[in-house]
């Protein structure tokens, strides 16, 4: 019912609670007047019945007591013409003997058969006849056969039940009509009614229907609806004109708060178009500073690779001890302004995000003990002693960045023995495995000068040292600590400083990095310091030496010249093409900045000419995207100024080793066809002649097979030999006889069990 009456219209709502009580009423009522109207009836059917029955035994006293069956039948014609209804009529003497009947269907009665009975479609009436004394007075004939006053035998009669039928079911619709016609009366007044109530409502509801709509200027008729539903029209028309004036002000808001937010975009707009020229200014002002940091650098690397060269020259010629002195004094303060040439770039570099992390396998203990090499010099040269305390727990390989982790602790440890006089400096590694991962804590700590409380804050910020007096005392760019601290940071570690003023200084990197998988063979030392002091070329080559600076010219020239090398020189880029396409020399050393054409756009037109002739560039840009210009371009390397001569050299006796084959080749294209008996033959040749000067003890002849071991392995691509004999030949630089022999022992069983193919 509630899920009907929500679908319901109210009209619908209005008939149906008029109709409903109206139709139980009329229900109600018209079954009482029927069932009482039946009920008279019936009672009347009745009460006929015994009256005629109550006649008959009056009228059939004489012929009864007589025995007079003629008259009874008499009495039953006239009674049966005179009430049609009535079907039969019995009558039984004292003894209950039938004296008469009309019919012959059965009827069971006996002198206990109660007054009135229904039967099949009629009804059964049944009265004694009762002897009146009357009677007998009149007929004395009669006195002796009568008895005693007192019943004289009984009557029945059968009345039929169609006319009382008739009359209920007359009685039954006229009681329908008259409720139908009640119920049909109060249909059209309700509905007239409703009409009424119903109208106006649904006025309303249209009207509500417009206002949801948006047509805010709606309004109810009052005129229709009076009482409650003029008030509800009255109070709809003030809320949609309260609703329209809210809207209207709420539109005028709108359209202002979109004025301020048209202006306020506008603004915005003009302040990000100055942003955006800001941005553009300032990434200008960025490449500005880049293009003037990597001129800085050639400006200054330039004349520092002229210093150390002629340094180096000037040492090797024979000179007193107090000059000697003074070349150490240039190298050391020429090697101290490179360093802080470096820091400032790689600080610059650093604040540009231009510096990418490597990842790669590397021994951690190896690089520790290559970094306490380099600085045992330093160390030993100021008396102090260089500890080291390196954990068993230390992996055997790990996977990072090698060359960033050196840096910052090369950094550690210089900063340590410099501001240290007296005492020590420590190294200290630690480290604690879990699952594949490794975590580091290495920690350098010295006897120095010590830091104050005050100064310690400052240390990490750029261009910033203790106090200025020690920056004048022991020199300095102050980014040293900087880089490492932004370092240290990208390679997701933490640096920790702890300082006391005259005791000493401790800093501690903790630093988690993944284990490599598979295990590292032993790092060889820099294929570039392996090489002899005297330079020599074990070929003669023609190079080309493209250089506009006249004594970094000069100073290349001499060296390989010394060296063997023919060396033609050219002073700008347009001039290294004509005399390549004059000369085709063996080797091209290019510097990039030069006058009329600078080195990329030589390089590129000398390899139009040639593609297989080495191009070796020189630069003092520290800055990528000129080295990534220089390979486009066709550059085989790129060396840095100062140029480092074993580096140098080390190009030139690998360029040797080719030309000794007499093919063009590469070194993969030559193994191919290379015959892996002979190149057995070969090694293992160089490695008799090698182990009876391990034996003795001999290590020039040590280093010199060495020298031609790892010729052959890097001309063949021998990676694991090439390592091999590098750290024998490490070995005999270094002077330790046990050790050569464990690396030769290493060598004569990676050659006798491995086949070269």
């Amino acid at each position: 019912m509630g899920g009907l009456g929500n679908q319901l219209s109210i009209r619908s709502r209005v008939l149906l609670l008029a109709l409903v009580p109206m139709l139980t009423l009329a229900g109600i009522l018209g079954s009482y007047f029927t069932y009482s109207r039946l009920s008279d009836s019936t009672d009347k059917m009745l009460e006929r019945g015994h009256l005629i029955t109550d006649l008959l035994a009056s009228a059939a006293e004489f012929g009864v007591i007589s025995g007079n069956r003629y008259q009874l039948r008499i009495l039953s014609q006239k009674t049966r013409q005179t009430h049609p209804e009535v079907r039969d009529i019995l009558f039984y003497d004292a003894d209950f003997n039938l004296l008469h009947r009309s019919q012959t269907f059965p009827v069971e009665l006996s002198p206990a058969s109660p007054s009135h009975q229904a039967l099949d479609k009629s009804w059964l009436f049944f009265s004694p006849i009762t002897t009146s004394a009357l009677l007998l007075e009149n007929n004395p004939e009669l006195a002796m056969a009568a008895p005693q006053p007192g019943n004289s035998g009984w009557v029945a009669m059968v009345l039929s039940a169609d006319g009382h039928a008739g009359a209920r079911r007359e009685m039954l619709m006229n009681s329908l009509l008259l409720i139908g016609a009640g119920l049909l009366v109060t249909a059209v007044v309700a509905g007239r009614f409703g009409l009424r109530i119903t109208r106006p409502i649904q006025a309303l509801s249209q009207v509500v229907e417009r206002l949801e709509e948006g047509q805010l200027d709606t309004r109810a008729a009052t005129t229709q609806a009076s009482g409650e539903l003029g008030r509800l029209a009255r109070g709809i028309n003030r809320m949609a004109s309260r609703i329209q004036a809210s809207s209207r002000e709420q539109s005028e808001q709108i359209s202002k708060a979109t004025r301020q937010l048209t202006t306020t975009l506008r603004h915005l707009e003009q302040q990000n178009e100055a942003l955006s020229l800001a941005r553009r200014q300032a990434d200008e002002a960025n490449h500005a500073k880049d293009e003037f940091l990597a001129r800085m650098s050639h400006e200054l690397r330039t004349p520092l690779t002229s210093v150390l060269g002629f340094s180096k020259l000037m040492q090797r010629t024979q000179l007193t001890q107090e000059q000697q002195q003074y070349c150490q004094i240039i190298d050391q303060t020429s090697t101290l302004l490179l360093t802080i040439i470096d820091d400032i770039l790689d600080f610059s570099r650093l604040q540009s995000d231009a510096i990418e992390l490597e990842q790669l396998p590397f021994s951690p203990r190896q690089c520790l003990l290559n970094l306490l090499e380099m600085q045992a010099p330093m160390a030993q040269h100021k008396g102090l002693t260089l500890i080291e305390e390196l954990s068993t727990e230390l992996p055997e390989a790990l996977v990072g960045d090698p060359t960033r982790l050196s840096q910052v602790l090369t950094n550690l440890l210089s900063n340590a023995i410099k501001f240290t006089q007296d005492g020590e400096v420590r190294l200290s590694a630690q480290a604690i495995r879990a699952g594949r991962h490794c975590k580091l804590t290495l920690s350098v700590s010295d006897t120095g000068i010590g830091i104050s409380p005050e100064h310690q804050r400052h240390l990490f910020q750029a261009f910033s040292q203790a106090d200025n007096t020690i920056s004048r005392r022991y020199g300095g760019s102050g980014l040293g600590l900087v880089i490492a601290h932004r370092l240290t940071q990208m390679m997701g570690g933490n640096l920790e400083l702890e300082s006391q003023e005259g005791i000493g200084t401790r800093v501690a990197l903790t630093l988690t990095l993944p284990l490599a998988t598979g295990s590292l063979s032993e790092t060889p030392q820099n294929t570039a310091q392996e090489y002899t002091s005297n330079y020599q070329l074990s070929c003669p080559l023609k190079v080309l030496l493209a250089e506009d600076n006249d004594f970094n010219r000069l100073l290349i020239y001499k060296v390989l010249n010394q060296a063997g090398a023919r060396v033609i020189t050219a002073v700008s880029g347009t001039l290294a093409v004509e005399r390549f396409r004059q000369e085709r020399p063996d080797l091209v050393l290019m510097d990039v900045h030069m006058p009329q054409m600078d080195g990329i756009e030589a390089t590129r037109q000398i390899r139009r000419l040639d593609k297989q002739t080495p191009i070796i560039a020189l630069t003092a840009n520290v800055m990528p995207h000129e080295h990534q210009a220089l390979q486009q371009a066709g550059a085989d390397a790129v060396m840095m100024k100062p140029v480092k001569l074993p580096e140098l050299f080390a190009h030139l006796d690998r360029l040797c080793r080719v030309s000794a084959t007499g093919s063009d080749q590469t070194p993969a294209e030559l193994l191919e066809h290379v015959d892996p008996e002979e190149l057995h033959r070969e090694l293992e040749q160089q490695l008799d002649a090698l182990c009876p000067a391990v034996e003795e003890g001999q290590l020039e002849v040590i280093r010199r097979h060495a020298h031609q071991l790892l010729g052959l392995a890097g001309l063949y691509q021998l990676p694991e030999l090439e390592a091999a004999v590098a750290d024998l030949h490490q070995a005999a630089v270094a002077g330790d006889i046990p050790l050569c022999w464990k690396r030769c022992f290493r060598l004569r069983r990676l050659i006798e069990h491995h086949q070269y193919h």
